[in-house]
């Protein structure tokens, strides 16, 4: 038995587990997606047409600017895992 086997790995590598493009159905729910400041560095609020925003971060490779507009028919949302931890999201555009 390898103890290290049922012991929790700290300090691991975020890794792209998913890439999905947006569906119609989440298209059809924001009026607009803007990028802006956030406490997590540039986010992609969205403004939901039910009311109110949520947000999800900008991926760090991206080139988009405060104030950009993003067409979510070009963007994805990537899922990023990493062992002991949950899921976290991306906006790739």
């Amino acid at each position: 038995m390898n103890i290290f086997n049922s012991l929790r790995v700290y300090a691991g590598k975020w890794n792209v587990s998913n890439e999905a493009k947006f569906s119609q159905e989440e298209m059809d729910s924001v009026s607009k997606a803007e990028v802006v400041d956030s406490q997590y560095g540039l986010s992609v609020c969205f403004y939901l047409k039910s009311g109110g925003q949520s947000y999800i971060p900008l991926d760090q490779n991206s080139s988009k600017n405060v104030g950009d507009t993003i067409d979510l028919s070009q963007a994805s949302v990537l899922t990023l895992s990493k062992q002991g931890e949950a899921d976290i999201y991306r906006v790739k555009c």
